[in-house]
């Protein structure tokens, strides 16, 4: 190589002179006789001439010239011998204990011949498609799922456990199906997990339809999540929590619209906060899907409403007649079976026209007609109620015969009074504070005030 008297002792050119003697020396051998040193010496000199032009780059134009157009020559030798280094695999041993970067390209000597499509990989397109289609329909599990979780405003260490999970599955198969950088970090990944390139498509649909999977029991379990926080709220609501019990309630509902237990049970809760219109609201969900309960529910929460001054949704005889035509439709759907539901609407039946009957502008014939109708009822339901068995107490237990007392001194009949008010006293449970109040103001010598409160918050629904 014709030299610059400049560079003729610099280390560029020392670097470059043992870099043609190396070449020499490896041309020199044939075959099968060039040995992995040999290759290694000639690609480390070639390291070290690289690293001397490095150091050069600020030299002026014309010097680097000299030294590219020096450097020229032997690395056309180096490719000429590339044959005689790539045989047997010498080349991929030494590049495999010196990993060098993949821009030094003398270390990278072997053809670059496209490999022929695996057979496989001629349906990629369509595992790429399911993949994509997984991923969207994963979104959209995840969707609904964090919106239940999030309905009251925040995340316990169950919802977030669960959605972060979910979140992060989908952001990294996303990611390694979609983005160009996702795509090239999954490859790398899996060539480490010595996973053929022909499988690298289905491997992503794999894990695409796993994180389906995934997302779509975590939704398909949201029901059980529901019942986990109803029978919270039920907890609370039994304890007095009634703030609580609303929270928990509302969560129940999130996770699943369709059952109407919470929707009463909230209902309820409100009635008990006298917040009429927001309890109107919850029943109305139970009614237009034809639920006895709710049905009861509402009639109860005209009742309610029918007596209380400050609810502007009812009048006081509109409500009652509210009530009425409710409990009335809920005696006629009620199942023959299910005779504690039917003792309730009895009774609540009874306790309607029993009111209906004190409105003062009605006839006395109206109102006593209203009044034998109301103890029929109040009858009826100690007769059912006398055919439950059970070994605890519920709410409304006995509190017919409290009714029935009451219309016993309207009737003049204080002899059957006494008896009923003793009764009451005994076995009666008021099921809300309407009835209790009920009782404190039709109670003869107190009888109210020495009743058992234990259910007056409980639900009164079943």
């Amino acid at each position: 190589m014709a030299s610059s008297p400049q560079f003729s002792s610099t280390p560029i050119q020392r670097a470059l002179q043992v870099y043609a003697k190396e070449l020499l020396q490896l041309d020199n051998a044939t075959g099968s006789n060039v040995s992995r040193q040999q290759i290694l010496r000639v690609l480390l000199t070639r390291d070290a001439v690289e690293h001397r032009l490095k150091a050069i780059e600020n030299t002026p134009t014309s010097v680097l010239a000299v030294v590219l157009d020096g450097l020229s020559k032997p690395d056309n030798k180096l490719q000429d011998l590339a044959p005689a280094m790539i045989s047997d695999g010498k080349l991929a041993d030494c590049r495999r204990s010196r990993q060098p970067d993949e821009t030094a390209w003398w270390w990278w000597l072997e053809p670059n011949v496209p490999e022929s499509p695996h057979w496989l990989d001629r349906f990629d397109w369509l595992w790429n498609f399911l993949s994509a289609s997984s991923l969207v329909v994963s979104a959209s599990f995840l969707t609904i799922t964090a919106q239940a979780f999030s309905v009251v405003g925040g995340f316990d260490l169950l919802q977030t456990l669960s959605t972060l999970s979910q979140a992060t599955g989908l952001v990294v198969i996303a990611g390694g199906t979609l983005t160009s950088r996702g795509q090239r970090l999954v490859k790398t990944t899996l060539k480490k997990l010595n996973i053929p390139p022909y499988f690298y498509s289905e491997v992503t649909l794999g894990a695409s339809l796993l994180l389906l999977l995934v997302s779509y029991g975590v939704y398909n379990s949201l029901p059980q999540f529901s019942q986990y926080y109803y029978h919270k709220g039920l907890a609370a609501q039994r304890s007095g929590n009634l703030y609580v019990a609303v929270e928990y309630f509302k969560e129940s509902i999130a996770f699943d619209p369709e059952a109407t237990a919470p929707h009463n049970h909230l209902a309820e809760v409100y009635q008990n906060l006298e917040k009429f219109q927001e309890a109107e609201v919850e029943y109305q969900d139970g009614l237009l899907k034809g639920d006895i309960v709710a049905l009861n529910g509402m009639g109860t929460l005209s009742l309610a409403a029918a007596e209380n001054e400050s609810s502007e949704s009812f009048g006081e005889l509109s409500g009652l007649l509210d009530a009425e035509v409710l409990f009335r439709i809920g005696l006629d759907q009620v199942a023959a079976d299910n005779i504690q539901l039917k003792a309730v609407l009895h009774r609540n039946l009874g306790i309607t026209l029993m009111k209906r009957g004190d409105v003062e502008d009605i006839s006395e014939i109206e109102q006593q007609a209203l009044l034998k109708e109301a103890a029929k009822h109040f009858q009826t339901s100690i007769n059912l109620e006398k055919t439950i068995v059970s070994e605890t107490t519920h709410p409304g237990q006995g509190m017919a015969y409290c009714y029935v007392a009451a219309l016993n001194e309207k009737n003049g009949a204080h002899k059957d009074a006494a008896e009923n008010w003793t009764i009451c006293q005994r076995r009666g449970y008021p099921a809300s504070l309407e009835e209790y109040e009920d009782i404190l103001r039709l109670g003869a010598n107190s009888v109210g005030l020495q009743l058992n409160t234990k259910h007056i918050l409980e639900s009164n629904l079943n």
